[in-house]
């Protein structure tokens, strides 16, 4: 069955508008090389083939088809790299949110380039030696201690200092959670945009590379897993439209739902409160999400991504195991082997309450030295009485002591408490042994017990410092490290993600080149078309 005399005209006709239209797709694409976010568009045809079963038809019939047929545009990417390049996103957020916590801590222990605590101890060390070669009666400490207030003084801007870097990464942390939900609203409105671009028969391209973007910044909070699922418009279901699903993903694999279309959870935080076993912080982050189709019956709508658990509320639970939420969480609320675990993060907490072991420590040390000695009846006699109180109401001599609280006794700044010169008073003797303890109270090794049994240290107090110092830039250095890592994989999958949907001059001036060689084919084959009716026109005629 032979087509009509004029359907060749059809044919290259269609075929001059694919041409045309696939050289706009190319124009948009060169326009749009150096567009952040854009991926590469391409035309989308089909062969438009004749019907069938006309009664002629017969063995010998030829079918030749009705040319091309546009079908639509769309866009070049890989679905396999786009869960790869989000999938290392919240690898990067979670190490780059602990990264960032530790280079705040830097600037309160690094002692490498400024005078502070470690000298302020040897300090200490040579006004005692002093003290200790000092003769007569009655000795003037008040040169220890002016050193000791200044010690104290450095504790105290520590601790300062670590509240505001506490302080500010929580901020950061609300921030954070602020901007995670106003990604979600974008992503919701973009949805209903796309959606309704759709039905009307528009591809929405440029949108969808927006709404792309916004994903892949979502990920960097939380591990997301991203669906489509088929809407149908119609009860006979011939027509539909893609609706976009949003889960996160948590530790143990289960899912809850982010994003369901035009609607949203909610992060919610921070919570903070008290550890019934701890006096710390704990900050909680909450989630009201759309759904849990992991779990039968599906979790309530409202759950915790982390949370005090155990019988004593002292296990902390983390449901989520990268992006910037999990780095930052942990950073917040773990304290490594003071939480009893070894294995846990060495967040903020370990450095704070090291510092306070260190401190106590200390005053509990010095304190016990200067303890007045007894007569044969038990009384007390002679110098001594605690150098250090806590600055609690009503202050205490026998702690617990932190960096926070240690305050240099008014009774011995007021010359009602003395240092102890020597371990018998009535000895008659010049020699000041007992502040020779003091001094190598400062030198002897000793163990620092986390939460009383778990030895994190064993040496003097300066090491012991020295210690933290090494184990934060130790921290540091591998955090760094890990982030380096990820970014060189996030790297090459960006990479990978241009080859597929990134704008190659190259390839669109060879498409270019292709698509003007097809346009004037087919209008040559419009051309000779009419000549050839014109040929048969001139025969009719005669």
């Amino acid at each position: 069955m032979l087509r009509a005399t004029f359907a060749g005209f059809s044919v290259a006709r269609g075929a001059m508008t694919a041409s045309q239209k696939a050289l706009d797709v190319t124009g948009q694409n060169i326009s749009n090389v150096y567009t952040p976010g854009y991926t590469r568009q391409r035309l989308d045809q089909v062969s438009f083939a004749s019907g069938y079963g006309n009664y002629a038809v017969t063995n010998y019939t030829t079918h030749i088809g009705n040319g091309v047929l546009v079908t639509g545009t769309s866009q070049i990417r890989d679905p396999y790299l786009d869960i790869q390049y989000r999938t290392q996103m919240a690898n990067v957020g979670m190490s780059d949110a602990k990264a960032s916590v530790l280079e705040e801590l830097e600037s309160v222990f690094d002692e490498t380039m400024k005078s502070a605590v470690k000298d302020a101890f040897s300090d200490l060390e040579s006004k005692l030696l002093d003290l200790a070669n000092s003769t007569g009666a009655e000795l003037d400490d008040s040169i220890v201690r002016s050193s000791m207030q200044s010690l104290v003084n450095l504790f105290h801007s520590n601790a300062t200092r670590l509240a505001e870097k506490r302080e500010n990464v929580t901020k950061d942390f609300e921030n954070s959670v602020k901007q995670a939900n106003e990604l979600m609203a974008k992503i919701a409105e973009y949805n209903k945009t796309i959606k309704s671009s759709h039905i009307l028969g528009h591809p929405a391209l440029e949108l969808q590379d927006k709404r792309n973007d916004l994903l892949d910044e979502l990920a960097s909070y939380v591990p997301i897993q991203v669906n489509y699922r088929d809407e149908y418009l119609n009860a006979a279901k011939t027509e539909k439209v893609d609706v976009l699903e949003v889960y996160m993903i948590q530790a143990d694999g289960t899912k809850v739902k982010l994003i369901d279309h035009d609607q949203t959870g909610e992060f919610q935080a921070p919570v903070t409160t008290k550890a019934p076993t701890a006096n710390d912080s704990f900050t909680e982050l909450r989630l009201k999400h759309l759904g849990n189709p992991d779990d039968n019956p599906p979790v309530p709508a409202e759950m915790a991504i982390s949370e005090l658990a155990g019988a004593n509320g002292d296990e902390r639970k983390l449901y989520i195991n990268g992006g910037t939420f999990a780095g930052t969480l942990n950073m917040l609320n773990s304290s490594g082997v003071f939480d009893g675990d070894a294995t846990t993060e060495k967040g903020l907490g370990y450095y704070e309450k090291a510092f306070d072991l260190m401190v106590d420590t200390f005053a509990q040390t010095l304190n016990k030295l200067n303890e007045k000695s007894q007569d044969a009846n038990g009384n007390p006699v002679g110098d001594g009485g605690p150098l250090f109180v806590t600055s609690d109401n009503p202050p205490s001599s026998t702690g617990p002591f932190t960096a926070a609280n240690i305050k240099v006794n008014d009774d011995w700044i007021k010359g009602a408490v003395k240092l102890k010169a020597k371990i018998d008073p009535d000895s008659g003797t010049t020699q000041n042994d007992n502040i020779n303890k003091f001094i190598a109270a400062l030198n002897d090794k000793r163990d620092f017990e986390a939460n009383g049994k778990d030895v994190i240290f064993n040496g003097n107090f300066y090491n012991y410092y020295v210690d933290i110092e090494s184990t934060l830039g130790i921290d540091q250095q591998a955090t760094d490290n890990l982030l380096d890592n990820h970014i060189t994989v996030l790297n090459t999958i960006a990479q990978s993600k241009d080859e597929v949907s990134g704008v190659s001059l190259d390839e669109e001036g060879v498409s270019l080149m292709q698509y003007q060689q097809s346009y004037t084919a087919a209008a040559r084959l419009m051309t000779t078309l009419d000549d050839t009716l014109q040929t048969l026109l001139n025969i009719a005629g005669r």
